[in-house]
C-alpha cells in the first residue's frame, strides 16, 4: 500500500509562518523541488500529478482517464480527488512550480482543474439549484465534500453564462495558488491534476548513480526498485510522461535513454541487492531482460573500476554501469511503502 508522503507546503505558506516546519521538512521540500525542476510540464508527487498545459475541463477529464500508470490497465484514471489538506497543499506546491507567477486573480494559470463536479440540481433554475449542498457535488469515487472543503468566500455561486447562444453552468471546480476552491465553467482553460496510481517519480536531470541516490533521499523517496515484468512496464510508462518518448534516432547508449535504479553489486560481485540490502529475487534476476552482453562488469573507460550499478532503458532493458561523471543519467525514485 502506498504510504502518505510529507504534506508538501508552498513557499507562501512557509514564508507567512502559518505552519511550523522542521529543518528536515524544509530539506525534503527543497529536495522535491530540485528533483522536479527539469521536467517538461509534468509535476508529480506520490499522490497526484499536475500537467501544466492549459485545457478545458472535458479535455482534462479525458486525459486523466487515460492516465492509468500503476493500475496495470485495470483501473481508469481520474481528475484529482482533493479530499484532505495534504493533497490540497501538494497542489499548491505543484501549481507554484508550474506557474511561479500567475497573470492575475482570475487568470487561467492561477487555477488548476480537479475532479469535483456538481452532479445534482443542475438545471440552473430555482432556489435549490443555487444553494450550496455538499451532496450535489461528487468526486470521481462518488464521495461528497462533506468533511473537507476550501471554498472561496461566496463560492460556489452557481452563476450561469451564455456563449454564442449556449447556456453554461458552473458545475466544475478549480483550485487556485492559495488552495481556495471556486466553481466555474467547463469551457475555461487551466492546468489539470490527476490522481497518481503509480509508484515512480522520475527526474530528467542527469546525475551519477550516487548523486541520484542522494537526490531521492533528499526528497523523502527511495531509489527505484524494478522487481518484475509489471514494474518494467510501469517504469516505461512513467518515463514517457516524465522524460518523453524514446527517440529511435538517438544512439542506444545515449545517456538520456537510460534511467538509474537503486540496485548494485558493489559489495559482492555478482550479488545484486537493492539499496536497503535485500537481494534481487533469484528467479527475477535469472529472467531479467538485460541488454546484451550485460551484465558484463566491464572495467573499460573507468580506470579499472567495474560496472556495479543498475539502470534500465526507456524500452525496458537493464544495464550494469559505472558510478562515474562519465555516466550521468536520468534517474527514478520510488514512493515509500510501494
Amino acid at each position: 500500500m502506498k504510504s502518505m508522503m510529507l504534506l508538501f507546503l508552498v513557499g507562501l505558506v512557509v514564508a507567512e509562518g502559518l505552519l511550523s516546519l522542521t529543518e528536515g521538512d524544509k530539506k525534503q521540500i527543497r529536495g522535491l523541488k530540485k528533483l522536479l525542476s527539469n521536467l517538461d510540464g509534468v509535476y508529480p508527487t506520490c499522490n497526484l500529478v499536475l500537467f501544466s498545459e492549459l485545457v478545458d475541463y472535458d479535455t482534462a477529464d479525458e486525459r486523466c482517464k487515460s492516465f492509468d500508470i500503476g493500475s496495470g490497465g485495470d483501473v481508469k484514471g481520474n481528475l484529482a480527488t482533493v479530499n484532505e489538506n495534504g493533497k490540497n497543499l501538494d497542489l499548491q506546491l505543484l501549481l507554484e512550480m508550474a506557474y511561479p507567477v500567475s497573470d492575475g486573480k482570475w487568470a487561467d494559470n492561477e487555477w488548476v482543474w480537479v475532479g469535483l463536479r456538481k452532479t445534482q440540481n443542475n438545471s440552473g433554475k430555482g432556489k435549490d439549484a443555487r444553494v450550496y449542498n455538499s451532496k450535489d457535488w461528487e468526486w470521481a469515487d462518488g464521495s461528497n465534500p462533506n468533511d473537507y472543503k476550501e471554498w472561496m468566500r461566496g463560492q460556489p455561486d452557481q452563476k450561469p453564462d451564455k456563449v454564442d447562444g449556449v447556456k453554461y453552468l458552473q458545475n466544475q471546480m478549480r483550485i487556485n495558488h492559495d488552495g481556495k476552491w471556486d466553481d466555474t465553467f467547463a469551457y475555461k482553460t487551466h492546468p489539470y491534476a490527476c490522481d497518481y496510481q503509480g509508484k515512480y517519480i522520475l527526474s530528467a536531470t542527469p546525475h551519477t548513480w550516487s548523486d541520484a541516490k542522494a537526490a531521492c533521499d533528499d526528497a523523502g523517496l527511495i531509489m527505484a526498485k524494478v522487481r518484475n515484468d509489471a514494474e518494467v512496464k510501469e517504469i516505461q510508462q512513467a518515463s514517457v510522461y516524465f522524460l518523453g518518448e524514446y527517440d529511435e534516432a538517438t544512439k542506444i547508449w545515449d545517456q538520456g535513454n537510460w534511467i538509474w535504479l537503486g540496485a548494485n553489486d558493489a559489495t559482492t560481485e555478482g550479488t545484486w541487492a537493492w539499496n536497503d540490502g535485500t537481494e534481487l529475487d533469484a528467479t527475477w534476476y535469472a529472467n531479467m531482460p538485460w541488454r546484451e552482453p550485460n551484465p558484463d562488469n566491464s572495467a573499460k573507460m573507468n580506470g579499472g573500476r567495474t560496472q556495479n550499478y543498475l539502470s534500465i532503458s526507456k524500452w525496458g532493458e537493464f544495464d550494469d554501469s559505472f558510478d562515474s561523471p562519465k555516466r550521468q543519467r536520468p534517474f527514478a525514485c520510488q514512493c515509500p511503502g510501494t
